[in-house]
């Protein structure tokens, strides 16, 4: 058995006095089971009116001390915090009313400096001290440890059908596959975030939106939702988990298994009581595989397949469902497992490429009214039958492919999603990222932008000082704002393509403008970067540099990693800053030093 918290305490808190915990950072989300926003903006009314008219809600539970921090982790109440903070900041409004900012001295603080916009009609000043001054409870208890937290977390969501089956499994459970199942599912959905834990004030930005909310991201521009592979309530209720959770298991139990609820149950060792420690036979098998075959190397190979299947559609205008022949809208779950496992074998197993993306999609079109034949009646998907129709499909798609050169490294392709979590990423903490739209400036004359070229560099090293192995990334193509994505329109007549907020215009349009192919020109321009990086970033940089071809538009990506001391770029030493790169003043170069091992005697 898990060891239980102690020290449980159950206090009255103010809404202002909780929303400005929420305002230093004090509330955190850990992602390994609290995944994602899902309310909608018509729940959240629902919550607000409670407020108004001062009925009791549920109370609020937190682990204290569970991040080795003085931050509360939260595990019952992200969605009704999240819904009343929003409320506060203006995000939507409650009887066609807003709050008004002035009422709250930290909203009127904000409304003062630019950072929050009071929208109209307000609610009345009264109303709104009334729902500042509203009282919650809170209930704190001192986590023994972290496994005790995921424990609180499942039981308290397995009554009552408050989580589906999946996101239980998901819940508690620290095993290798659901960790991959969570991160993969989240780098497609495009809710992604650099590490676990996260502050409750970031979260927004990773909600599952609908249309009335103008942040997240869009329910309806989810790959899922937009292939018409599953429906909005479908994606709110993980089932989006569920499917990468059944394409992982058969890209790695060879021969394949029946796909159902009893195995995949057995897969997390999950039981409706959550108190058996004891891993499956099944769990263990698929945890060993995955070490086996690499989790690194699993998750590319995976997005290698969901990219390629990406670019097929992209030549039609049909999503994947329409493409198919499925018509009347629904789901296509187990149509896109067959496509995806057909295509996944095609090229990790017979060591295969695609050579026609529109032939790819022309055998596709159709598909459903002829070899992509599934079962009805659901329940369990007998494995024979499974194979049959992945062999079908495959015998189908071949002609699409060739054999791939002797020794050609399949992992360098499909790295759109790759460009996708970066961006996501980066909507949360920028510290690790920056983008530029390329090496020539936005003028008539199209010269080559030296200073752009130096602060590129100083950024490479500002990365490079945030620790040893510690990763960042340039993005070379993607225009910092509208008005350059517009720029670069005019100038060179590429219309930018939109993912999260940024606006992704390629290099290649500069390898025109030099008359030279695109290899040629990023060739010079990684020569150029080695000439002027410090030698102790320089191959990090020209060794790990490649592109992304993203929807036909090439963008250069630049990495770096931290070694094991602090890199000086032209005398002076710089660190990041949020987004900012920022020289460190000499008093100060403890600081950057201190995070880095001391050298060894003799080293």
């Amino acid at each position: 058995m898990t060891d239980g918290p102690t020290e449980l305490s159950v206090r009255s808190e103010s809404v202002q006095r909780l929303y400005s915990l929420y305002l230093e950072d004090h509330f955190r989300v850990n992602r390994r089971y609290q995944r994602k926003l899902v309310w909608t903006v018509e729940e959240k009314q629902r919550l607000i009116d409670s407020l108004a008219k001062d009925l009791p809600i549920p109370l609020f539970l937190v682990a204290e001390g569970a991040s080795g921090d003085s931050s509360y982790e939260l595990i019952d109440g992200m969605q009704r915090l999240d819904a009343i903070f929003s409320f506060l900041e203006n995000d939507f409004a409650y009887n066609g009313h807003y709050f008004d900012l002035d009422a709250l001295a930290d909203t009127k603080l904000r409304h003062d400096v630019g950072e929050l916009e009071q929208h109209h009609p307000k609610l009345e000043r009264a109303d709104s001290v009334a729902l500042a001054n509203y009282s919650v409870a809170l209930s704190v208890f001192r986590a023994t440890s972290s496994p005790s937290v995921d424990e609180v977390f499942r039981r308290i969501n397995s009554g009552g059908r408050r989580l589906s089956r999946q996101a239980l499994r998901q819940a508690g459970t620290t095993s290798t596959l659901a960790d991959l199942v969570r991160v993969i599912s989240s780098r497609i959905r495009g809710d992604t975030s650099p590490g676990d834990l996260v502050p409750l004030r970031a979260m927004g930005k990773l909600s599952i939106s609908n249309r009335d909310l103008d942040y997240g991201v869009q329910v309806d521009d989810i790959f899922w939702v937009k292939e018409g592979i599953l429906r909005r309530e479908d994606v709110r209720e993980s089932y989006d988990e569920q499917v990468v959770l059944d394409l992982l298991a058969d890209c790695l139990v060879d021969p394949l298994p029946n796909t159902g609820s009893r195995l995949r149950d057995e897969y997390y060792s999950y039981t409706e009581l959550g108190d058996d420690d004891e891993a499956t036979e099944a769990a263990t098998q698929i945890n060993i595989a995955i070490d086996t075959y690499g989790r690194e190397q699993l998750e590319a190979d995976f997005f290698r397949v969901y990219d390629e299947i990406r670019s097929a559609l992209r030549q039609r205008d049909l999503r994947f469902s329409g493409l198919i022949g499925l018509t009347g809208g629904g789901r296509a779950p187990r149509y896109f497992h067959v496509v995806f496992m057909a295509i996944y074998d095609l090229i990790h197993s017979n060591r295969m490429r695609v050579k026609d993306y529109p032939l790819l999609a022309a055998r596709l079109e159709g598909m459903a009214q002829g070899p992509l034949q599934i079962p009805g009646g659901g329940g369990d998907w007998r494995k024979d039958a499974k194979r049959q129709s992945i062999d079908a499909v495959k015998g189908v798609l071949r002609e699409a492919f060739e054999d791939a050169p002797e020794g050609e490294d399949l992992g360098r392709y499909g790295r759109a999603s790759l460009l996708e979590t970066l961006l996501g990423n980066a909507i949360v903490e920028q510290q690790s990222f920056d983008c530029k739209q390329g090496f020539l400036a936005l003028h008539d004359e199209r010269e080559f932008d030296e200073q752009s070229f130096i602060k590129i560099c100083r950024t490479l090293t500002a990365m490079a000082n945030a620790g040893p192995g510690q990763v960042g990334y340039i993005a070379i193509g993607i225009a910092d704002d509208a008005e350059d994505a517009d720029r670069v329109n005019e100038l060179d007549g590429v219309r930018a393509l939109t993912y999260r907020g940024f606006f992704i215009v390629g290099v290649e349009r500069e390898a025109s403008l030099a008359s030279q192919s695109l290899n040629d020109y990023w060739a010079s321009l990684v020569q150029k970067l080695k000439n002027a990086l410090p030698e102790e970033v320089r191959s990090s940089v020209a060794s790990e540099s490649r592109f992304v071809n993203y929807n036909s538009l090439a963008v250069a990506l630049l990495k770096v990693e931290g070694g094991q001391k602090p890199v000086f770029f032209q005398g002076d030493l710089w660190i990041r800053e949020g987004s900012d790169t920022v020289r460190v003043e000499q008093e100060r170069y403890h600081e950057v030093f201190a995070r880095f091992p001391a050298p060894t005697a003799g080293g």
